[in-house]
């Protein structure tokens, strides 16, 4: 998957060191909105510093550690998405996600992470994908509840981004219980 079409102007895309200059821009436009969720965005400063995130990304996709998408909405880049720490052994992954503030609240993001699980659980070897969250970021705690996602535990003070420390919502999918599966 190179690109995909997810209709009505939302694209996937591999994420690829091109992708630089617009998803560092993006961040630094939603530095404060982001930074407060996601520890990376102190330290992304560069467009360079993104470039090798990029270069990384596909290492570990040569690797089958990983799985780093951009999405493209109206043919912007819009936010980012991956199936990260892919554990063959224990045939499971974990999902991340982040978006352009003003897009939030469309649904842009739940069809994204919709089409991540179906190649997860087509293309990888994994029987479960994990969503982490802190309780306080409804936006992103919605995404796995809309998706079918079961709300398994809360690690306490186990998310640090910056300043904040902040409880962690674990919400588990089992192969078995994706319906487009």
């Amino acid at each position: 998957m190179l690109r995909e079409d997810l209709g009505g102007g939302l694209e996937l895309a591999l994420a690829v060191p091109q992708h630089a200059e617009a998803l560092f821009g993006l961040i630094d436009e939603n530095r404060e909105h982001l930074r407060r969720w996601l520890p990376f965005v102190d330290a992304t400063q560069s467009v360079e510093y993104a470039r090798s995130f990029l270069k990384d990304q596909l290492c570990q996709l040569a690797e089958g550690r990983a799985l780093a998408l951009t999405l493209f909405h109206q043919g912007r880049a819009a936010g980012m998405l991956s199936l990260n720490r892919i554990d063959s052994v224990n045939r499971a992954a974990s999902i991340g996600y982040w978006l352009d503030k003003g897009l939030t609240g469309r649904g842009l993001m739940t069809r994204a992470v919709g089409r991540l699980i179906d190649l997860a659980f087509a293309s990888f070897p994994v029987d479960r994908v994990e969503i982490h969250c802190a309780p306080g970021n409804e936006p992103s705690c919605a995404i796995p509840e809309r998706l079918g996602f079961t709300r398994e535990a809360m690690l306490r003070q186990a998310l640090r981004a910056h300043e904040y420390v902040d409880d962690r919502v674990i919400w588990g999918l089992l192969r078995e219980e994706w319906p487009r599966h």
